[in-house]
Formats: C-alpha cells, sequence, structure tokens
C-alpha cells in the first residue's frame, strides 16, 4: 500500500483529540474606562480605631469600578483606580493582547511606581536601618509611592485582575479553576474595625458563630494591655474554644502622628504570651512594618502565629520577611501586588512552610479576586471580609453585583462558577458617564 493511500485509511480522529487554538491570541485591547455606581442607600458615619478623625460614610452599592474593554467582545472588570491613571493606562495596554498579561503587569509595575518599590526591597541594609530605628523611613516610603493600602499606585494591581476577568472569560473558566484549584469554598473570618466595650464585641462574636462565620478579628488597639486582654477573654467566653479569634494590633501603620497608642518590644510579647494562652489564632502586626530584628525575636519567644505584611510591597520584602521569621502567616494586598505577584508570594511562603492569608482589598470586585486566590492556594486557608455589624455588613460592598456572593449557613462562600471572576456589575447601578 502506498503512503498516500494509508494515511486515506486511517480513522479521522475526533474534534475533541484536537489542538484547541486559544481565542486570546485574536483578541486585541481597545478601551479602558471607569464606571461609576449608584448610591443604593446611606447607612451613616462610621468611626474606626484609629480616632475621631477616622471616620467615613457607610453606603451600600456606589463607588467604581473599571472596565477593559476588547475587539472581540469581552470585557474585564476590575476595582477602581484614580481617574488620573486612565490616560497612562491606556497608553500602556490599549492594541494590547491581553493574554500577554505577565509582560503588561511586569511595565505597568515599573510605570506607577512598583520599580522603585522593588528596587528599595532589594537594599537590606537599608530597610533594615529604618527598621531598627523604629519609624517608617519617610524618604524611603515616598520614594516607593506608598500611602497606605489604596494608594495611588494601586493602578497596575487593578488592570492585572480585569484583565484575568478578560482571559477567563476567553477560556469560558472561573479564575480559581483556571489557576488550579484545591476547593471550591473559602472560609471567611469577620473583620471588625471599631473599638467599643469588650461586653459588646462578645455579644457580636456570639451572633457571628449562631450566622455560621468561623472566625472573628478585632483591633487590640486599646489604650492598655489589660483592656486588650479583656477583650479577648469576654469573646472567648462567649464563643468558647469553636470560633477562632484573631487580632490586629495595626503597629505597622501607626505613625507618630496618629492618636493611638504605639506598642513597644515589651508589650508586644506580654500581650502574644497572653493572647497565646486564650487560644488567639493569630496576632497580626504587633511592630512596625521594618523592626524585622524585633518581629523575628517575638515570633521567636512565643508560640502564637504571628502575622503581617499588607503594607509591604513586591516578592523581595516578603522573601526577607519569611527568611528572618518575621511571619507564620503573611498577608499580601492583592490591591498592591495583584494576583501573579500574591502567586509568587504563596509559593515562596509554602517553601518555608508558612501560610498565606491576603488583605481584605476593597469589599466588592477585589474581595472577590481573593476568593479565586484563596480557593486555589494550597497554603491558604482564612479570607479576610469586613463584617462589623450593624452598619459594615459585607453584603454592603457586594451589592453591586447582579448575583452576589452570600454566606452560607455553615460559614463559607462558594466559589463563582461563571467565566473569569464569576460576577457582574447590575446594569441598573451604572450611571451615565
Amino acid at each position: 500500500m502506498r503512503r498516500r493511500d494509508f494515511l486515506k485509511a486511517l480513522p479521522v480522529l475526533p474534534a475533541a483529540l484536537a489542538v484547541p487554538r486559544l481565542p486570546g491570541v485574536q483578541i486585541r485591547i481597545t478601551d479602558i474606562r471607569i464606571v461609576r455606581l449608584k448610591v443604593i442607600k446611606e447607612l451613616g458615619s462610621f468611626t474606626g480605631f484609629m480616632g475621631p478623625w477616622d471616620t467615613a460614610m457607610v453606603r451600600i452599592g456606589g463607588g467604581s469600578v473599571i472596565e477593559i474593554h476588547t475587539d472581540q467582545g469581552l470585557v474585564g472588570i476590575g476595582p477602581a483606580v484614580d481617574p488620573v491613571q486612565i490616560p497612562s493606562l491606556k497608553s500602556q495596554i490599549v492594541g494590547e493582547d491581553p493574554f500577554k498579561l505577565q509582560y503588561l503587569i511586569a511595565n505597568l509595575r515599573e510605570v506607577t511606581g512598583m520599580g522603585t518599590a522593588r528596587r528599595l526591597a532589594s537594599r537590606p541594609a537599608a530597610l533594615a536601618e529604618a527598621g531598627s530605628q523604629g519609624g517608617t523611613a519617610p524618604s524611603l516610603l515616598a520614594a516607593a509611592g506608598r500611602g497606605g493600602p489604596l494608594s495611588a499606585d494601586r493602578g497596575f494591581a487593578a488592570v492585572e485582575i480585569a484583565l484575568w476577568d478578560i482571559v477567563g472569560k476567553a477560556c469560558n473558566q472561573p479564575l480559581y479553576k483556571l489557576w488550579g484549584p484545591v476547593k471550591d469554598k473559602v472560609a471567611p473570618y469577620a473583620s471588625q474595625s471599631r473599638l467599643s466595650t469588650p461586653e459588646e464585641r462578645a455579644d457580636l462574636a456570639a451572633k457571628l458563630k449562631s450566622d455560621g462565620w468561623h472566625g472573628i478579628k478585632y483591633r487590640a488597639h486599646f489604650p492598655t494591655m489589660k483592656e486588650d486582654i479583656r477583650l479577648v477573654e469576654a469573646a472567648r467566653k462567649a464563643v468558647g474554644d469553636d470560633m477562632d479569634i484573631m487580632c490586629d494590633a495595626n503597629q505597622a501603620t501607626n505613625g507618630p502622628l496618629t492618636p493611638t497608642v504605639t506598642w513597644d518590644f515589651r508589650r508586644a510579647v506580654e500581650t502574644a504570651r497572653a493572647y497565646q494562652a486564650l487560644n488567639v489564632y493569630w496576632l497580626e502586626e504587633p511592630l512596625r512594618r521594618y523592626d524585622y530584628d524585633h518581629l523575628a525575636e517575638l515570633n521567636r519567644l512565643v508560640e502564637l502565629p504571628i502575622a503581617g505584611g499588607e503594607g509591604n510591597r513586591g516578592l523581595h520584602e516578603f522573601r526577607m520577611l519569611l527568611e528572618k521569621g518575621c511571619f507564620d502567616i503573611v498577608q499580601p494586598e492583592v490591591l498592591l501586588e495583584g494576583p501573579l505577584e500574591i502567586r509568587k508570594i504563596a509559593v515562596l511562603a509554602e517553601s518555608m512552610e508558612k501560610t498565606i492569608s491576603p488583605h481584605l482589598a476593597d469589599g466588592s470586585v477585589g474581595t472577590v479576586c481573593n476568593m479565586h486566590l484563596v480557593a486555589s492556594i494550597p497554603n491558604s486557608t482564612y479570607i479576610e471580609i469586613t463584617h462589623d455589624l450593624p452598619m459594615r455588613d459585607y453584603s454592603n460592598g457586594f451589592a453591586i453585583f447582579e448575583e452576589p456572593p452570600v454566606l452560607s449557613k455553615d460559614g463559607y462562600f462558594s466559589l463563582p462558577q461563571k467565566p473569569g471572576l464569576g460576577i457582574s456589575i447590575n446594569k441598573d447601578l451604572i450611571l451615565p458617564s
């Protein structure tokens, strides 16, 4: 038989075995725009733990998101950015293939200031000096573009989230499945943001436990250590040992001009030991962000897990924190780092037998992205959700979605099953541009 006749005689391969052609190679980004959203209801003013100036209007709905449009009709959504960033972001991504995600985000990190932050993070001597002085090293922080968790250099992270949304839609898969799922539901803890009496906090903990929540996090920010400990004692008595209690000292972001108490090393150690006896799940940010040596020494002295990192920037800083033994649990912020970097940090932590619990994001689009991350990272357990009743219900931020995530009776959020982030904005809330 001739070769030509032999080949003709072969059975046709099923279409399922054919190599698919990724639709992403044909997609081009055409625009990025801000979409403003209607406020459904204003609930009043909320005062946080930092003092009388730490106030904000609590709203259901409202705010804004970004949309990245493509020539194939796919639209990705991401968290809000400062409008002043839009021209620069457009110049970097319009005309590009969203599947070139690594390339695009690497460039955007440099443009928006992360390049400076990474270069500083690779200078251990400079950062160690800043930490040993107990201060915030203003010149280093300013050069790195830091201005808190929602600073202006978050633009690249918002774009990255929107690009991942496009990629997931092009592949017709939710993000956590693209990233390799570990689970299809995630356990949240209720993050509290205000100070009140231990009795009121304990009553709320009991209510949250009955609602299905697995954990609750308090601000350990009272003037005295005795009050910080009494808060946890009251809560532990109210919920027993089958609900996790986390405590956040917020010392990493406590500057010299804020009206809140500043912990020294002794208070950090003594508080950690008291919390350990009360079976606290972790103590977060007990010392200044760059006080690496004291953080490592504290972690060595206590068995209670030490957590932190929400304001740290880039893989190099997290490598330094982990190598020095500062934290058992790292908490990078997705609005500062983006999913790509957080997944790298997670692998780094896993290699050192540490865990990761991403910081809370924005309570809406960024938080849903965190759900996908936690569901796809083996060494990630809890997801942080702002839920501080009566005003700051987790559903406030999710109200902008057509099918918002809902906490189940057994205390989990199921992962969205639609492609990409798996969420869409309620069109009735979109304001005219």
